[in-house]
């Protein structure tokens, strides 16, 4: 964080969330001049990764508590400015008396902190709380998926290490199975029955074959622009069964949808999970060592590189207006001093939290309701399966949309040995019901947490969290707004967020040029 701001910048992005910070990378690697502030202490905004304490504080102290401790923070740091500069100063009169004798002054008591710990069992102080690192939305990138893309591209891979997930799983009757991605895995599949294998084998002869540019790899009387994808999987014969593992844990929809609209979008999805499951064989999914807090970071850290300024701990307090109603400049307090200040800008960006309450603003589209679980065992039925992507299918439980669980191990360093951390998230559909968490409760069982059974070393954290999106497209007054992130476990929607924004901002496609030289971080 540079102390001097400028008074001047391209762009202003308001927020640190991944959709955020990859803007800022990106526009930053243009030569933009990029300022990006953000409310929180932390990078991530709502796709950060939190050590246990925090998580604690986030989930188990009350708003009293947390206000407490901004409080309590402030004043310790008020003690130490005015020791540091007290002792300064005596030291400094000792030195010109000749007190060769001077001892430092005793400090003065700091206030205690109000809230709780977290339960000896998750650690007993910073260095074991520092050993978990909690992504509050958790989310698998696909291999050979857009995020990732743009990662290399950019030359972020150069500064985070990525894992593939050990199982894509989805159920059927209660039992989880592995997707099958070849024909060879379709013959063996417990998922599909003995009559539907030759079709499902037929099925993804095509996806592995198929080139928009060669009409020898399409079907015969398939046209994925007219054909509807029920269309397209009663051309192929696959019965509503397999249509539905097929488009809920391959094309990765939630909710059905999709069945009544063109072939192409679900075909190039369930391209892409084939094309990324082959790039490593267990499943399709990659995640970063250390969490996913490590990937907004790695993006402002990108944006420093290229002279880009970030701060943390600042509000946006007012987006100010020129006369012909476009963004003008934006007023915060300043990062150090605390004092009052505006920069002039043209463009801001920012995540819908910024603007809780403004109906011209943001509309609500859903609520979601997401555990996150500690648990000391891996999950039953994925062979033990060190990491794992989980879907339960709305049809196995008589629900609209899916159940997603997301599974991951000390392997990605996310937590001490011998535990595991779990997220079990859907939409919710009895917003009135006043118990969204019941909705959850067949991905509980999977996890083998029904009923609130938890051991004593296991825990779970609980939010419904509300989604948003744009009223406006942002040209009228340069004020680009992204979406909340939805309740799949994977980033592809996303990076269709980044790509739209930027394409409204820019009035032209995202097209990143692939950056080779490493620069060392400081």
């Amino acid at each position: 964080m540079a102390e001097d701001l400028n008074e001047e910048y391209d762009v202003v992005v308001v927020g640190t969330g991944l959709t955020e910070c990859i803007l800022s990378g990106v526009f930053g690697s243009e030569g933009k001049k990029v300022l990006n502030i953000d409310a929180n202490s932390y990078y991530g905004g709502e796709s950060a990764s939190l050590n246990m304490f925090d998580m604690w504080k986030k989930f188990r102290w009350t708003e009293d508590q947390r206000r407490k401790e901004e409080e309590r923070k402030k004043e310790i740091e008020r003690l130490e400015n005015e020791e540091r500069e007290s002792e300064e100063k005596r030291r400094a009169a000792a030195k010109a008396a000749g007190d060769d004798n001077y001892k430092a002054a005793p400090k003065a008591p700091r206030p205690e902190q109000v809230g709780p710990n977290p339960p000896e069992v998750f650690g007993k102080d910073a260095r074991a709380w520092n050993q978990w690192h909690i992504s509050l939305t958790p989310k698998f990138l696909m291999a050979d998926g857009e995020l990732t893309r743009i990662l290399h591209q950019t030359g972020v891979t150069q500064y985070i290490d990525l894992l593939s997930v050990h199982g894509s799983f989805v159920v059927k009757k209660g039992v989880p199975s592995r997707v099958p991605s070849t024909r060879g895995q379709a013959v063996t599949s417990p998922l599909v029955s003995a009559m539907q294998k030759y079709y499902m084998q037929n099925f993804l002869q095509f996806i592995a074959s198929y080139k928009e540019d060669d009409p020898t790899t399409h079907k015969k009387g398939l046209n994925l622009d007219q054909n509807t994808m029920k269309e397209a999987y009663e051309i192929f014969g696959l019965d509503a069964w397999t249509s539905e593992f097929i488009g809920h844990a391959m094309a990765l929809y939630a909710e059905d949808s999709y069945l009544d609209k063109p072939a192409r979008e679900p075909i190039e999805r369930i391209i892409l999970y084939v094309k990324s499951m082959a790039r490593f064989g267990n499943s399709p999914y990659i995640f970063p060592l250390y969490g996913l807090g490590e990937l907004p970071e790695r993006f402002s850290f990108l944006s420093a590189v290229y002279g880009g300024t970030y701060a943390l701990n600042t509000p946006l307090k007012e987006i100010l207006y020129g006369d012909d109603g476009k963004v003008s400049g934006v007023r915060f307090p300043h990062p150090i001093t605390k004092e009052d200040t505006v920069v002039k800008t043209k463009k801001v960006i920012a995540d819908p939290t910024y603007f809780l309450g403004e109906e011209n603003r943001i509309r609500k589209v859903g609520q979601l309701v997401r555990a996150i679980c500690v648990l000391q065992h891996p999950v039953e039925g994925t062979d033990g399966a060190e990491s794992a992507q989980i879907i339960i299918p709305a049809s196995q439980m008589g629900r609209k949309n899916d159940i997603y669980i997301s599974v991951l191990s000390s392997v990605f360093n996310v937590c001490p040995k011998g535990h595991y951390l779990a997220s079990v998230s859907t939409m919710i559909e009895n917003p009135d019901g006043g118990n969204p968490h019941s909705e959850l409760e067949p991905g509980f069982e999977r996890l083998g947490l029904a009923s609130g059974r938890l051991g004593e070393k296991e825990e779970k954290f609980i939010q419904v969290v509300d989604l948003y999106e744009p009223i406006e497209d942002g040209t009228r007054d340069n004020v680009f707004i992204s979406r909340s992130y939805d309740a799949t476990t994977h980033f592809e929607t996303c990076t269709d967020d980044v790509k739209d924004i930027y394409k409204r901002v820019e009035g032209k496609d995202l097209v990143i040029k692939e950056r080779k030289e490493k620069v060392v971080e400081e």
